[in-house]
């Protein structure tokens, strides 16, 4: 499949979860975490190049600092494509994990 297509279905994908999960009520904070280091597992976990535990810190930094800034992972889609993209690359560092750009 091209990129374009893996693109589109998780756009889709992502807008389905944000569906079902309107109807679920409020979360709690950790439950809010839980599902935002999922999505960044999905989208971001490969750059950790099969290491589950860098995987997993590095998506604990970039949620945890983009809660901060007010964000969350789905926001690489919209106007704070950079911010997000430069939260990523300090984490990734931080994590002593190689990215391109």
């Amino acid at each position: 499949m091209t990129g374009n297509t893996h693109r589109t279905r998780g756009i889709i994908a992502l807008g389905a979860l944000a569906t079902v999960l309107a109807g679920c009520g409020a979360a709690t904070p950790e439950d809010a975490r839980a599902a935002s280091m999922a999505k960044c597992e999905r989208q971001f976990g490969r750059m950790a190049g099969g290491d589950a535990a860098k995987g997993e810190a590095l998506c604990g930094c970039m949620v945890d600092r983009l809660a901060e800034e007010g964000m969350e992972i789905t926001d690489v889609l919209g106007g704070d494509r950079e911010k997000v993209m430069g939260i990523t690359r300090s984490c990734a560092q931080a994590n002593n994990i190689p990215i391109a750009g």
